[in-house]
């Protein structure tokens, strides 16, 4: 602690004589404060995430600095930690954002991002978060109890943008894991992106991302995932808009060090939203994702989806208990705002698997169930319902109070020794500055 909190101390004393250099230094941040609720185990006994209650801080400190006209710079601390908890993990301060951008570099459409970034395409299907959005590295002050609540999301990474209006391509380069065994092992993504304003109400965008070691094998140089895809944006009226994205991938997928299945596998994302002329400003949503599953009939052919770097969040509780693939789901939504400074929201999931699993059901070529030793599974699609209601209250311009309480009713996938529903309440206190 007193290592982390001397070297804040010296960033901000550099921040203080930068400033007198640039004169254009701005310093902003906000502090969180949640307590949690919940037990999603099933009626597994010994399960994931069994009855727990806690009380977790994250707190985020931002300096942006202009340097010059064409060269400006941000770094972001962050601290997440659960309350009462004294070690290395918990009280540490680390780097969450560390880049500089270079507008105009060599030539006038050219800007390029360097150093450790946010990366996010589209609603994050494929490009989001370096650990999907429901894990984190174990050494980190929210690992096993709140991982899916942790607000760190940056790629060390290096962008290009050409920016030729109305398309601008995107460049990408991200060293995700930086492993020690042997040079051959480390997790890189890169990839393209491009995105096309055909007119003010219009977005189309292709892509195409690489996963290079997908398992982080050293010399196995066929381990690899690749996905090409399109989605858009469509503004019908001041009052509906429609979007879509479909993605394919191939690739190699590691059996064993002498076995590889090729990979053939691929996404849907289509949904709507209407907003009505109300003085509450009431909008509902309509959302159906396919994620493919491996059906086992095919030999060296893998159907499963990779979620890659998804940043998607399915629910309070779904979203845990439930790794991004094989299954398809349904999100129906609303919210309306009885007060100006109130918004209310109910969300609706119904989850199935896209391929039944195969005895044993936990097998890990086609599972979508997180630590499913503790689940007992059958051969049924039928994943469950959820529903999660939320109320926000916006205490002033620069507070926010919320309470989301989500609950999960098991389908008949699960056994009847699995068949509790699950719950999770979660208040929060939001401020920034």
């Amino acid at each position: 602690m007193r290592r982390s909190l001397i070297a804040f101390i010296v960033a901000v004393g550099l921040c203080s004589l930068a400033f007198s250099a640039t004169n254009n230094i701005k310093v902003s941040g906000d502090i969180t404060a949640q307590a949690i609720t919940r037990d999603l185990s099933l009626g597994a006994t010994g399960s994931i995430q069994d009855s727990e209650d806690f009380i977790l801080s994250q707190v985020r400190v931002r300096f942006d600095a202009d340097l010059t006209e064409n060269v400006s710079a941000v770094v972001q601390l962050i601290n997440e930690r659960l309350w009462g908890k004294e070690n290395n993990a918990n009280t540490d301060i680390d780097l969450d954002l560390a880049y500089f951008t270079m507008n105009e570099m060599i030539y006038e459409p050219l800007t390029l991002i360097i150093g450790r970034q946010p990366l996010r395409y589209g609603r994050g299907l494929i490009i989001g978060d370096p650990d999907t959005d429901n894990n984190i590295p174990d050494d980190l002050g929210l690992s096993n109890e709140a991982d899916d609540l942790s607000l760190r999301k940056s790629f060390d990474a290096v962008r290009a943008i050409l920016d030729y209006s109305p398309l601008v391509i995107d460049l990408i380069y991200a060293k995700v894991d930086e492993n020690t065994t042997n040079i051959e092992d480390d997790v890189t993504l890169y990839g393209i992106n491009a995105a096309y304003q055909y007119d003010e109400n219009t977005l189309l965008e292709g892509y195409f991302f690489a996963k290079d070691k997908d398992q982080a094998i050293a010399g196995d140089d066929n381990d690899k995932v690749y996905v090409i895809g399109v989605r858009g944006d469509l503004a019908v009226d001041e009052q509906l808009s429609l979007y879509g994205e479909y993605a394919y991938q191939f690739g190699d997928r590691r059996v064993s060090s002498t076995d590889h299945d090729h990979i053939d596998a691929f996404a849907l994302q289509l949904g709507g939203e209407y907003k009505f002329n109300d003085p509450n400003s009431s909008k509902v949503g309509l959302c159906y994702t396919y994620l493919s599953g491996d059906d086992g009939d095919t030999i060296s052919k893998y159907e499963g989806w990779n979620p890659m770097f998804e940043d998607q969040r399915v629910g309070e509780i779904a979203n845990i208990l439930f790794n991004n693939t094989n299954m398809w789901y349904i999100k129906a939504s609303g919210s309306t705002k009885p007060r100006e400074d109130i918004t209310a929201g109910l969300d609706v999931y119904y989850l199935r698997l896209a391929e039944g699993l195969t005895s044993p059901y936990n097998a890990l070529s086609n599972n979508v169930i997180t630590n499913s030793s503790d689940i007992q599974q059958t051969s049924d699609k039928d994943l469950g319902w959820e529903i999660d209601a939320s109320l926000l209250y916006d205490y002033t311009e620069d507070v926010q109070l919320g309470l989301v309480a989500g609950w999960f009713i098991p389908g008949d996938h699960f056994d009847s020794a699995n068949n509790n529903t699950a719950y999770s309440v979660r208040a929060t206190a939001k401020v920034e500055f």
